[in-house]
């Protein structure tokens, strides 16, 4: 399968593009989610593996909106899900911050069960990661449970 891994934290790309590479898959690892989106507008990816928490990009803001929200950390996972469902047959959202540190990874835990999500077609799933005994994300794991969903 050709995935497209979606980080900003280098050791947990680097993690993944190994251990996905290692099972076959064509792995494409990248730490900006405005180069994911126009990656998956381009077409022939499987899969999307995606972090919740990501800062913020210049994008489309203005000057004032750059100084106050550039680098900052948003939870850009959930619109991902929303621009990438339909051009990727299934994608997976994976965070490793405690659910106790922050809200965002606190609503995460409202996905936990056996709902199946399905948004445009595409098959989603949001959790938090498991975690490699390195501290890096189990995204071979993530890949499984998302494959598992149906």
């Amino acid at each position: 399968m050709k995935i497209l891994l979606v980080d900003d934290s280098l050791k947990h790309r680097r993690s993944g593009k190994s251990q996905l590479e290692a099972r076959g898959h064509e792995v494409v690892a990248v730490s900006e989610y405005g180069e994911a989106r126009e990656l998956v507008k381009e077409g022939g990816f499987d899969i999307a593996l995606l972090d919740l928490l990501m800062p913020a990009e210049a994008t489309t803001l203005g000057p004032e909106a750059r100084v106050e929200h550039v680098g900052r950390e948003i939870a850009i996972g959930f619109p991902l899900i929303l621009s990438m469902a339909g051009q990727v047959g299934r994608i997976a959202v994976a965070t490793d911050m405690n659910h106790h540190n922050h809200p965002m990874s606190a609503a995460v835990d409202w996905f936990m069960g056996d709902q199946n999500l399905v948004v445009n077609g595409t098959i989603v799933l949001v959790m938090h990661s498991p975690m490699n005994h390195d501290g890096t994300k189990n995204w071979a794991l993530v890949l499984e449970r998302l494959l598992a969903r149906t």
